[in-house]
């Protein structure tokens, strides 16, 4: 949204950190109703601290009343009214910013996807995120020395506390036994697990075991496996500190050769990238 020379006067902070994170505060004394119609090529996350606001997105309206949190997708058309005094903190969150804390989280977080609507409702909602938007919100108006890089981090820890909070993929199992295996593989990913293994965790022949959690899951146990791997791997090396071998046997990979061509058939990029990128952010 380009706000109108009016709104424009209740942006009290409007600032780009970087390419994929931008944060703003608006504060509107008065109760006066005003709005604006807009769709962004990012995330926009907004935390409403006093007043009420009422987004619409699509054909549906959402009340967003103090406390709560809003999140509106990547290019969804809404439109924003004020209809009261109001304050609120507001984050348009990047493609990069996301795709790498949902690389980095998991096989089911990846594959899932943000809908629009009230991600926190009231003071009962989430604590952890409102207090995160405040700190970041903070940290860009003082401007001190490292703003940039710690409100570059804050901003993935919003990113991780959304993803966590937003529905999972349609294809994530429900059947225990299922369930039994997955944690296990969560759990034990940097150990040799085979399929046999698995299916002895559920219970089942491995036949039965194959089948169901394809079906249940959409893709074969082993393949499921690699994903926890890749993404445990990526975290590491998006940390910066560990060496692609590190992460790579620390991910449960013990061919280096092998572990490059699998991180790079499913993330698109080799891991000597991701580390290079983390060591130069």
């Amino acid at each position: 949204m380009i706000p109108s020379p009016r709104l424009a006067d209740w942006l009290t902070l409007d600032r780009s950190v970087s390419s994929n994170l931008r944060v703003r505060v608006w504060e509107k004394p008065h109760a006066e109703r005003a709005g604006g119609s807009a769709a962004h090529a990012a995330v926009e996350l907004t935390l409403i601290e006093r007043g009420h606001v009422r987004y619409t997105v699509g054909r549906q309206e959402h009340w967003v009343e103090a406390g709560d949190v809003m999140v509106v997708p990547r290019d969804a058309d809404h439109t924003t009214t004020f209809e009261t005094g109001m304050r609120g903190v507001a984050l348009w969150l990047g493609d990069d910013l996301v795709a790498r804390a949902a690389d980095a989280m998991g096989p089911e977080v990846a594959q899932g996807a943000l809908a629009p609507g009230v991600l926190a409702r009231g003071r009962g909602g989430s604590e952890r995120l409102r207090a995160l938007l405040g700190v970041l919100a903070d940290e860009v108006a003082d401007g001190e020395i490292g703003h940039a890089r710690a409100a570059e981090a804050i901003g993935e820890s919003v990113v991780i506390e959304l993803l966590r909070r937003a529905p999972r993929a349609a294809s994530e199992a429900r059947d225990p036994r299922i369930l039994r295996a997955i944690a296990r593989m969560r759990e034990e990913y940097s150990d040799p697990l085979g399929v046999d293994d698995l299916a002895r965790t559920a219970g089942m022949s491995r036949f039965h075991f194959s089948r169901l959690f394809r079906d249940e899951v959409g893709v074969a146990p082993y393949q499921y496996l690699l994903r926890v791997r890749v993404a445990r791997a990526t975290e590491l090396l998006q940390g910066g500190h560990a060496s692609v071998t590190e992460a790579a046997l620390a991910a449960g990979f013990t061919d280096l050769g092998r572990f490059a061509r699998t991180y790079k058939r499913h993330t698109g990029r080799l891991p000597t990238e991701v580390r290079r990128g983390a060591r130069s952010a």
